[in-house]
């Protein structure tokens, strides 16, 4: 070997251990500096302005604090392949109805710096100080990301009080620890999406509705158009458009003949936004149809996060009630098995929780014990007035576990300590059966004697509870296990006229849910009205900008 070639080599090698010292001394410093930002009193600025700041931050310093307080995402001056896999998979939240620009991709601007740089020692390289900065800005970003993906940008309590979800529990420090060390990153964030095939189909409902919006939306109908099957002339080609640019109209809008084809159109179209399904086009139907495309993908994005407040896996055997869609569906192997119609709390003063809890009795020919609340401002007004009121409607009063006479009551003592209950039977309120999943707010599920409320298109009209369609086909289904409970004793209990209690075998999970935006079994995108204003509220919370959806006029 020539001497010249192997001072060559020999200085490469130098130049190389070098760097090397180099990049562990401006690690062990980013180390120090790590360590005084991750131990101080106060967050830095871009981990101040957060919805679920403090729990991030308290991550951050325990990933910091278990890695020695030695940067994650950069070797010495250069940062890591992981580094570039968390920015793309940032920039893709979108995907998932969450905004890249919630996330601080201020460290882009430093490791852009190192990046431009052909020599990582010239005076453009990173400082100690900046690799720091910039591996706690990618920690927390990973952090903030994984957060929102596993638990949802805000806590559904704030969006209404009485709203209980059941976040996933994953500790993210290990998650984190487990991505670099594999270098999975992607994965890693992947693993933290809610697995329920509901979440799946919304999100290609949002990528489809964002291409709508983007390409200018659907047209807007005229508020006055009034058309059925035989109508002809431009609001008919104005009907056409809209239903062809939703994909309720196939082989495009350019027609002015309302015909059978755009009559079935628009009962399909009915149908997905809970509007009465008869083909006739009228204010509510305009009303549904110029909400524009933009609004109902912030819909389904609202839609989106509420799935990641319900567990990472609903059972094997559950129930599911939809509030804004008055619908029970009894779901087992992830097929729905058993379809019903359901009454839920008024709107205005009564509103049903949103909630979960697990189903443990059904209860046949039940009492109703009268909640404090009603007996106060209906019953006992309502007997003052009408001293028969309580034994035409089979109720009675107990005292002591008594049961006495009304007339030994005095009804105006403001300390009155008196149970009213509604005897079992035809008249009771809560029909032939209920289904306990005790819950603070005694909430269930029950038989109602008022059956002409599932023929109403909304029906919010309980005091809380939810009334079923079919107790019969109900009770069958939650003690199908137990086969001691065939249909005709079922039957028998119901009709008893005396009340039964039975514990269920195995506990079955209910989940009362508000999903305004969902796709149904056939594949298609529905809708439905923000009953509860729950949508609007959680609109707020998040920032989200655009007119609100409009809430579609009543047509019982």
């Amino acid at each position: 070997m020539k001497p010249t070639a192997g001072l060559a080599i020999a200085l490469v090698g130098l130049c190389v251990l070098c760097a090397c010292t180099r990049d562990r001394k401006v690690t062990q410093q980013a180390g120090l500096s790590l360590k005084d930002h991750v131990e101080s009193r106060e967050r830095p600025p871009f981990a101040r302005s957060d919805e679920r700041g403090d729990q991030i931050w308290k991550d951050v310093r325990r990933f910091y604090r278990s890695h020695g307080y030695s940067p994650a995402w950069i070797d010495g001056r250069r940062p890591r392949s992981e580094a570039s896999e968390l920015i793309n998979a940032v920039h893709a939240a979108g995907d998932e109805g969450l905004d890249p620009g919630d996330y601080d991709l201020k460290a882009l601007e430093v490791l852009r710096t190192e990046k431009k740089s052909r020599n990582p020692f010239n005076k453009d390289a990173l400082r100690p100080e900046q690799v720091a900065e910039a591996d706690l800005r990618l920690t927390y970003m990973f952090m903030r990301y994984a957060t929102h993906l596993q638990q949802g940008r805000v806590d559904p309590s704030d969006v209404d009080p009485h709203w209980f979800g059941q976040p996933r529990r994953v500790d993210l420090v290990d998650v984190l620890a487990r991505a670099l060390d594999s270098g999975e990153v992607a994965e890693a964030l992947r693993s933290l999406l809610p697995r329920q095939a509901q979440y799946t189909a919304l999100k290609a409902a949002l990528a489809r509705y964002r291409e709508i919006a983007a390409r200018g939306g659907w047209p807007r109908m005229p508020e006055g158009a009034r058309l059925r099957k035989g109508s002809r002339g431009p609001e008919v080609a104005a009907l056409c458009a809209r239903l062809a640019s939703s994909g309720d109209l196939s082989g495009g809008g350019a027609r002015d003949d309302f015909d059978g084809t755009v009559e079935e159109a628009l009962k399909r179209f009915e149908r997905r936004h809970g509007l009465k399904e008869d083909g006739v086009l009228d204010a509510q139907d305009v009303s549904a149809m110029n909400v524009s495309a933009e609004d109902r993908a912030r819909q389904i994005e609202l839609n989106l996060e509420r799935w990641r407040w319900l567990p990472e896996e609903l059972g094997d055997r559950y129930i599911l009630v939809n509030i804004p869609t008055f619908q029970l569906q009894a779901v087992e192997g992830g097929k729905v098995t058993l379809t019903m119609r359901v009454v839920a709390g008024k709107a205005d003063e009564t509103p049903t929780p949103i909630f979960s809890d697990d189903m443990t009795e059904v209860v046949f020919s039940p009492y109703w014990n009268v909640p404090a609340s009603i007996a106060r401002k209906e019953t006992i007004p309502a007997l003052l007035r009408d001293p028969d009121y309580l034994a035409r409607n089979e109720l009675e009063v107990v005292r002591a576990g008594h049961v006495v006479s009304p007339s030994d009551i005095d009804w105006s003592d403001p300390d009155l300590r008196v149970q009213i209950r509604q005897r079992p039977g035809a008249k009771n309120s809560l029909g032939l059966v209920k289904f306990l999943f005790p819950n603070q707010f005694d909430v269930y599920l029950h038989d109602t004697p008022a059956g002409s409320l599932f023929e109403r298109l909304e029906r919010d009209f309980s005091h809380g509870c939810v009334r079923v369609e079919k107790p019969v086909e109900l009770a069958q289904w939650v003690l199908r296990d137990q086969p001691q409970w065939t249909p005709p004793r079922i039957d028998a209990a119901m009709h008893a006229g005396h009340e039964e209690h039975v514990a269920l075998k195995r506990r079955i999970p209910v989940y009362i849910v508000y999903a305004t935006a969902w796709v149904d079994e056939q594949g298609l995108l529905n809708f439905r009205d923000d009953l509860y204003g729950h949508d609007t509220r959680q609109r707020a919370l998040l920032g989200l900008e655009g007119a609100h959806p409009v809430r579609v006029a009543r047509a019982e």
